[in-house]
């Protein structure tokens, strides 16, 4: 439905925190990573399921747990509702804390009028996901692949460190 963003930077005595906290609002996705996990029995939801030794669905139990999976969650299968979940997420998606030198102590150096040094994180952690895969993540470049996950990669997190050096 919509997506928005909000960022800022405090600054006090050459110290400089910045950060981006973005949201997803509304879609959906496809884990199709999720569905197969359940097919073979090695997921999350698969195993309590069998411990329960039942499946609930809309009020309804289904007893032949690995009967269920068989049918929803098959490569061959057309019933994907159970694989869908909000896309809706909000993540911390930068920060960095950055200290920029005093012009008197610069000055005794007569070469250098300005050093900025930061450290700085990118896709550090959600606040909120109901995906159990990264809604942003796409499959492919294909209009068609967009929100779904085929065991993909996990998206990179990045931690850097910027030196700037102003002659």
């Amino acid at each position: 439905k919509y997506m928005l963003g909000w960022s800022n930077t405090f600054t006090y005595k050459g110290f400089s925190l910045y950060m981006l906290i973005d949201a997803r609002i509304g879609g959906d996705v496809l884990s199709q990573t999720q569905a197969e996990l359940d097919y073979r029995g090695v997921s999350a939801n698969s195993g309590k399921a069998r411990d329960r030794k039942y499946v609930e669905v809309g009020g309804q139990k289904f007893e032949n747990v690995q009967g269920f999976y068989n049918k929803i969650s098959s490569r061959n299968s057309t019933i994907t509702e159970y694989s869908i979940y909000a896309s809706t997420n909000v993540r911390l998606r930068e920060i960095s804390l950055g200290y920029s030198f005093p012009r008197n102590i610069l000055e005794k150096t007569k070469v250098f009028q300005g050093i900025d040094v930061s450290l700085i994180g990118r896709n550090l952690f959600f606040f909120y996901k109901d995906a159990p895969f990264d809604p942003d993540a796409t499959m492919s470049t294909d209009n068609s692949c967009q929100g779904v996950d085929v065991f993909g990669m996990p998206t990179t997190r990045s931690i850097g460190f910027n030196v700037k050096f102003t002659f």
